[in-house]
């Protein structure tokens, strides 16, 4: 029995009092947009990235928009996403329509692209200018979405959303749904050229509306400083031949308060990469009048631009 335990003591002694744990895996969330809009596509590409140059595990998931992202960041039950710059401005100091609430906890990254606002009609329909459309249906966008909220600001600036009849609809209903007769407009905010409107031109002849001259008369611009004009270029769609002023917002990429510093920093890092063919997918926050986050903030630092 004495030499039992001398044995036991000796184990004791030479095997350690624990074994490390092995380093728990990073696992991130990413919410981006509806099924094949530009915020899925640029949420799609930004995950791919990380990926692949971080190692990390991310989930993407799809989402009503702008809006919704805003909301699940905010809660920490997503840690990436993508918002407008005007919707984070707005959500921020607690304006975002029928929402009094502040969601602070969302803070910017970098910006990703411009999005212009594109409102369409078909070419034979006789609508012209926006005021036309009193008494119209109008496919807003998605409801959460970045889309539908920046539809009501601008008609409600210009005194015509209760004239209006908004429809609710994704793009890819809308575009059948106004070939069809059932709506007469299509309100499209993304990047361009956008593939709704490409597909709606290759079906029908269609003409975009001039939206910055009713936004400068009605003060637009003044209630809401973080949209530009912009002038969509003759050939941008099939069609249209002509020069069409209207505005743009900022598609933002955000992470949660809660996502660690060095994480976001080595994320930014991988995004604005170049890798062969892919060009870097961020190159500054302009743009972004909202706080950045800590680990953007040493980014841009690092790059020398802040």
């Amino acid at each position: 029995m004495k030499h039992l335990f001398v044995l036991l003591l000796a184990l004791v002694l030479i095997l350690p009092a624990s074994q490390p744990a092995a380093a728990e895996k990073v696992r991130l969330r990413f919410v981006g947009g509806p099924p094949g809009g530009s915020f899925e596509g640029a949420a799609r590409s930004l995950t791919q990235r990380l990926k692949e140059e971080l190692g990390v595990e991310v989930s993407l998931a799809i989402s009503g928009g702008s809006v919704e992202n805003l909301r699940r960041i905010n809660k920490g039950e997503a840690d990436f996403g993508i918002v407008y710059a005007g919707d984070l401005f707005l959500a921020r100091a607690g304006q975002l329509p029928f929402d009094p609430r502040s969601y602070d906890l969302v803070l910017g990254l970098a910006a990703l692209y411009p999005a212009p606002a594109q409102l369409m009609v078909r070419a034979d329909s006789g609508i012209t200018r926006v005021g036309h459309l009193a008494g119209k249906r109008v496919a807003v966008g998605t409801i959460g979405s970045g889309t539908a909220a920046t539809a009501q600001r601008y008609f409600t600036s210009i005194d015509l959303w209760d004239l209006i009849r908004p429809d609710f609809t994704g793009y890819q209903e809308a575009i059948s749904a106004l070939g069809h007769g059932y709506i007469d407009a299509i309100w499209v905010l993304a990047g361009v050229p956008n593939q709704t409107v490409i597909q709606a031109a290759g079906s029908y002849p269609i003409r975009l509306l001039d939206l910055a001259e009713d936004a400068e008369r009605k003060g637009f611009f003044t209630q809401y400083p973080f949209f530009g004009t912009t002038i969509l270029a003759p050939g941008t769609y099939p069609g249209v031949d002509s020069p069409v002023k209207t505005f743009e917002d900022v598609a933002v990429w955000v992470a949660g308060s809660h996502v660690d510093t060095e994480i976001v920093r080595k994320a930014m890092a991988a995004a604005a990469k170049s890798q062969g063919q892919s060009p870097a997918l961020i190159s500054d926050f302009s743009g972004i009048l909202t706080p950045l986050h800590p680990g953007a903030e040493r980014y841009w630092q690092d790059m020398g631009k802040r």
